[in-house]
């Protein structure tokens, strides 16, 4: 036997390993081109549940053939707010079912039709009469290079097969362990899984390397692919960087629980792909090989998705723990909205409904501020009170800019009255933030002035009252943030609680009018108008609340 050529071996793996690399770039960017115009879409409006996500997640991964680049823009999502954390959990475990069918491309012996494909590809890519034909050409011409380069990569490594020197260290080094290192090793250099699964399946059908030790190494690509969104999580928010952990966590979990069961796995895997009876022995295991090797994998990752769908909710609060927020992240002003998605109306106006609930949580803490502060507070106290607008006003502001640019695209009827809706709950929030620093801390001042100081029993009398308007401003809130119209439903059927709380208040006040104590009509004075300026804010929480449950449709995303 003729010795076999270091150059010629390192070249053509190399090179056909280039060529693989380049056929999956290439055909990837064909793919976005086609969905760009409905990607975003596609992964938000359908994630409203586990099961949607997960399947939204499988058709982007399956369309784009990159898991890492699906993960990459679900984590861009959640910085942005399109998408929650708990909803991101589901299209993570979809996306990694659909990057298998990469695999289960290359697993098909068509390699000898890759110049073909290359050939009829470039001819389509290049008729300028037929630009409708350019796409389509472009990833045909993608795929023939991926299967040339596997061709390229198959015929250097064939004459390893007989060279009793390399079978002999294949046989030492064949051990699980080891190919789970050299496949995570592998992805984390190349940082592509799909590569280290074409290699695979090269090797397979060479017959250097068996089903078991093959399905380990693509379970060790499963834990190499996790460094790209890592990287990319470090260098974003909070949010961002829990959806790489995510998916960290998840593709190590899946391969620490599986790695035990490869021997069934790789049963499993070969009882259910078809088998080449014409052929005998190690050429009949080199041409099944291929298809058991997409199959295993496939079981793998789908096996991933039901163990780990249904604690899809736990999950992220796990991640919250591993990765808690910083004293940095709160800072004043819009937090979730993005330029980048003013092209997709749907997208922006879901943004906008997470900014909203937003500017609600804000409107809400400067309204729990105003007890006992309007009433005991110092003026130190009362100026903070009047501060806590300033990042109502900031998230307002925002807002109306990003609404105004919403507006001035191409937007159906349908979400142009959602635009309408966000922007009057919005202005609303607004004014409830006026009420706290103008009105509120007003009285607490105009208090100061007169010397006023209210009786225990009015203060808790007031507090009380307080309190359910607070809730009931939480509760509307809350219908904002999850959508869901049962908490906005409740505030308009308590609706007689707070006027029942009103009249109590009211009567607790007369009474302390006509108590013999100093300064009492001044003390009444003030203890009325803060009341006064309670019931305001309990009449803006309705005014809020109507919209949310009047019987219009309206684009529901996440």
């Amino acid at each position: 036997m003729e010795d076999i050529s270091l150059l010629d071996l390192s070249a053509g793996v190399v090179g056909g390993l280039a060529l693989f690399l380049l056929g999956i770039q290439q055909l990837t960017r064909a793919m976005q081109n086609v969905a760009s115009n409905r990607l975003r879409e596609l992964l938000v409006r359908v994630s409203g549940t586990p099961l949607r996500g997960a399947v939204s997640g499988t058709l982007t991964a399956g369309l784009i053939q990159s898991s890492t680049a699906t993960v990459v823009l679900i984590l861009g999502f959640v910085v942005a707010g399109a998408m929650t954390l708990v909803q991101s959990v589901p299209v993570i475990l979809g996306a990694n079912l659909g990057t298998t069918l990469t695999i289960q491309l290359i697993a098909f012996d068509i390699t000898r039709f890759s110049l073909v494909m290359i050939a009829a590809g470039f001819a389509l890519s290049s008729l300028k009469r037929w630009e409708i034909l350019e796409i389509p050409g472009r990833m045909l011409m993608a795929l023939g290079l991926v299967f040339f380069g596997m061709d390229v990569m198959a015929g250097a490594v064939a004459p390893l097969q007989d060279d009793p020197a390399f079978r002999e260290v294949l046989v030492q080094a064949s051990t699980i362990w080891v190919g789970l290192l050299a496949g995570a090793a592998l992805t984390a250099i190349v940082q592509s899984s799909s590569a280290t699964a074409g290699i695979v399946v090269v090797l397979g059908s060479q017959g250097l390397v068996d089903l078991e030790v093959g399905l380990a190494v693509l379970m060790g690509a499963s834990i190499g692919h996790c460094v790209t969104p890592l990287i990319a999580g470090f260098g974003t928010a909070r949010p961002g960087l829990r959806v790489a952990v995510i998916h960290a966590v998840v593709n190590t979990a899946g391969v620490a629980l599986a790695i035990w069961l490869i021997p069934q796995l790789a049963d499993l895997a070969a009882w259910m792909s078809p088998e080449r009876t014409e052929l005998a022995g190690m050429d009949r295991e080199r041409a099944e090989l291929p298809r058991q090797l997409a199959n295993g994998y496939t079981v793998f990752k789908l096996g991933m998705l039901v163990v780990f769908l249904p604690l899809h909710r736990r999950i992220a609060k796990l991640t919250e723990r591993l990765v808690p927020d910083r004293d940095d992240d709160d800072q004043p002003g819009a937090r979730y909205l993005d330029d980048d998605v003013l092209d997709t109306p749907d997208v922006a106006l879901e943004l906008s409904r997470r900014e909203l609930a937003h500017l609600g949580e804000e409107a809400v803490a400067a309204v729990e501020a105003t007890m006992p502060t309007a009433l005991h507070g110092s003026e130190e106290q009362l100026a903070e009170l009047s501060r806590r607008d300033q990042r109502v006003d900031a998230i307002h502001e925002d807002l109306l800019h990003y609404l105004h640019d919403i507006g001035r695209g191409e937007i159906s009827d349908e979400q142009s009255d959602e635009l309408l809706r966000i922007l009057a709950i919005a202005n609303d929030l607004e004014s409830i933030g006026d009420i706290v620093a103008n009105n509120l801390a007003d009285v607490g001042y105009r208090r100061l002035r007169d010397g006023v100081v209210p009786s225990q029993p009015t203060t808790e009398t007031v507090e009380d009252f307080h309190r359910l308007i607070t809730d009931r401003l939480q509760q509307v809130v809350d219908a904002i943030a999850e959508d869901d119209l049962e908490p906005a439903q409740e505030v308009f059927d308590t609706k007689p609680d707070v006027e029942d709380m009103r009249q109590v208040v009211g009567s607790h006040l007369v009474d302390r009018l006509r108590a013999d104590a100093p300064n009492r009509v001044r003390s009444y004075e003030r203890e009325v108008e803060v009341v006064s300026h309670l019931q305001r804010i309990s009449g803006l929480t309705r005014h809020i609340a109507r919209p949310l449950i009047e019987d219009q449709p309206r684009p529901t995303i996440g």
